[in-house]
């Protein structure tokens, strides 16, 4: 029978028994899923291991827990790449960040572009939906999210990182294109502004584009993420 996963900050390597006291986990764990003493559970701590426990002890305010077993997680990503995506409206960017870390990206970097219909984002709640992405994926570890940052900062910071920028008006990509590229650049609703396409020039960043078809921000980051 498949178990359910949950993250926890505490650092698990080496330890035989724990106590869970964070509120949201222990409700969960009590009032959510119901469990009873005896119930097996996984619990992941960023390690690239997961670690099979069993619930000796429920508190009003804690869960005790045994270790079983702790081993290798076998879905960790096999290449360190970087998704630049551009702030969208509503609460597409959650999605965006859900579908990421679903795929295996490693770096989540928010960019608030000139055409972006929103310059900000709640990043406590965007890492929230990062974690329980991988706990429903059986993800080892979670991608690294960045605070928003603007273009010019981006591409300057990370002018180390191979990466192609996405854009329907640009030449139609091939996957040779994208062989040996770890970062990607989506844009917003409208997509990049005459400026920014100038600044991927300047810091010789190749533009692609998927086609003539006109895709939703979000459907061009699951689109690119599986080409790389």
């Amino acid at each position: 029978m498949k178990l359910h996963r949950f993250f926890i900050e505490e650092k698990l390597t080496n330890k035989l028994n724990i106590t869970i006291t964070r509120d949201d986990l222990v409700n969960q764990l009590r009032n959510v899923f119901r469990f009873v003493k005896g119930d097996r559970i996984i619990l992941f701590d960023n390690s690239g291991f997961d670690f099979k426990f069993v619930i000796e002890d429920f508190d009003k305010k804690s869960v005790s827990l045994g270790l079983i077993e702790a081993r290798e997680n076998i879905v960790i990503p096999t290449r360190e790449t970087f998704l630049f995506a551009s702030l969208v409206k509503k609460d597409n960017f959650e999605w965006i960040a859900q579908k990421a870390t679903e795929l295996g990206v490693s770096h989540i970097i928010p960019i608030a572009s000139d055409r972006s219909e929103k310059k900000d984002l709640n990043i406590e709640r965007i890492r929230k939906i990062i974690i329980e992405a991988a706990e429903q994926s059986g993800r080892g570890t979670l991608p690294i999210l960045y605070d928003v940052t603007d273009l010019a900062s981006a591409v300057s910071n990370y002018g180390h990182v191979k990466s192609i920028a996405w854009d329907p008006s640009a030449v139609k990509f091939s996957p040779k294109d994208v062989s040996d590229f770890i970062g990607a650049y989506i844009g917003p609703e409208g997509g990049w502004s005459p400026q920014e396409l100038a600044m991927f020039d300047e810091h010789g960043i190749q533009v692609k584009s998927l086609g003539p078809q006109i895709l939703r921000s979000e459907t061009a980051v699951i689109a690119v993420i599986s080409q790389l």
